[in-house]
């Protein structure tokens, strides 16, 4: 195996690769930089960029205008959500490298991989590799590669060059994940954010029918351009929920709600242009009727931005009950109570969550941390009257207990 620093320029190429992500202010930015960046060395003829939900790995969604042309991307998320294949995400994230090429993970059969079968050798490709972007938080997305035999072979300077740039691309996605959030502050408009819309699928997830606000919803959701044959050029705008193609993370939240053990509902969510984060509610549908799957779309609540905050700054599941508890403005003695842990096991929580997000008080916690990564009215909404004399966020408490770091920031609760 040859280090990202060898020869042949990887090592520049890498770091440029970084240079670029570290850089992007979106995730379009950060994915057509660094393809442009690795281009060198690494070479495709059809690829795509994906955001993933850490906790899941369910497509929230990505840069699509240079995938697999629309007619094939509801079979390629089918594949993926509910039929499964070799070199999915869930098994890449459960081993001990980030990168995989098709052909190594099914032993050189291709034919065994369903996805080899009805995607890539009809377009005319003879392989895909996948470049788990993860950090030691977790998994924020993937770099989905496909080469034809006319592209330079995926050897030892693209293997290398692909697992250097999976940690430092995922702290990238990371960063963005938290960002995205509703354009510039603006609240909503004077109706509030749309009703939530209703669509329903067939077996093919081919829409049946649409509810008023669908449209609105689901422009805001991102999808590809259809780029016509493989390698077509990318710019045009990209077509209405109705004329090719759905969003990627709808088609994903209705496959996996058909999938083995699925409990007949699932809920996930995926990022739009400028309304914040959608919140995506799947369902089987029984009966005689053509509509198989109904996905609902709706502003996404506090929950959706609290999971995502958490996972992002490596918070543990109780660390993240008593942040929840801090944002609804809980006193140590309140959190003491509905958690059935000590004070002091409290305060020791409290310093590990400070330390994780980089903050040095509750009130920090609340303002820097909350206020800037939760869209404000959400925020607001999350957060009801204080009960017990708990002071709510942003207003000074009761005091600090010993070793707690109070309002004003230090440990002992002085200003």
């Amino acid at each position: 195996m040859v280090g990202y620093g060898g020869t042949g320029g990887v090592g520049r190429v890498r770091e440029a690769a970084v240079r670029v992500a570290a850089a992007a202010n979106g995730v379009d930015e950060l994915f057509d930089g660094v393809m442009r960046a690795v281009r060198p060395v690494l070479r495709s003829d059809v690829w795509a960029g994906i955001t993933v939900d850490p906790g899941t790995l369910m497509n929230t969604g990505g840069h699509y205008r240079r995938a697999v042309p629309l007619r094939y991307l509801p079979r390629m998320l089918d594949i993926e959500y509910r039929e499964g294949d070799v070199n999915g995400l869930p098994e890449l994230a459960r081993g001990t490298t980030p990168v995989r090429l098709l052909g190594d993970a099914v032993g050189g059969v291709r034919d065994r991989s369903p996805r080899y079968r009805d995607i890539i050798r009809p377009l005319g490709l003879t392989d895909e590799v996948r470049i788990l972007l993860r950090d030691r938080y977790g998994v924020w997305g993937a770099l989905i590669l496909s080469i034809s035999r006319d592209t330079p072979p995926f050897g030892p300077r693209q293997e290398a060059l692909a697992r250097s740039l999976a940690q430092p691309l995922g702290e990238s996605l990371r960063r963005l994940h938290l960002a995205r959030r509703a354009g510039d502050d603006d609240p909503p408009g004077p109706g509030g954010d749309p009703a939530p819309a209703l669509v329903l699928l067939d077996e093919e997830y081919v829409p049946v029918q649409l509810s008023s606000t669908a449209g609105l919803w689901l422009d805001e959701l991102p999808a590809p351009d259809d780029p016509g044959p493989v390698g077509g050029a990318p710019g045009d705008a990209p077509p209405g929920p109705t004329e090719g193609g759905l969003p990627p993370a709808l088609y994903a939240v209705a496959a996996a709600v058909r999938g083995p053990g699925s409990p007949g509902s699932l809920t996930s969510w995926g990022h739009t242009r400028t309304r914040g984060r959608v919140r995506l509610h799947a369902w089987r549908l029984e009966g005689r009727g053509a509509a198989r799957i109904a996905v609902a779309v709706e502003a996404a609540g506090p929950g959706e931005h609290l999971a995502l905050i958490m996972a992002a700054h490596g918070l543990t599941a109780r660390e993240g009950e008593i942040t929840a508890l801090v944002l609804r403005g809980s006193s140590t003695a309140e959190i003491s109570r509905r958690t059935r842990l000590s004070a002091y096991t409290v305060q020791e929580h409290l310093t590990s969550i400070f330390d994780k997000t980089g903050v040095r008080s509750r009130r920090d916690l609340v303002a820097s941390l909350f206020t800037r990564q939760v869209e404000p009215r959400l925020l607001t909404a999350a957060v009801p009257p204080a009960a017990d004399g708990a002071a709510a966020p942003g207003e000074r408490g009761p005091a600090a207990g010993p070793g707690e770091r109070g309002p004003g920031g230090d440990r002992d609760g002085k200003p």
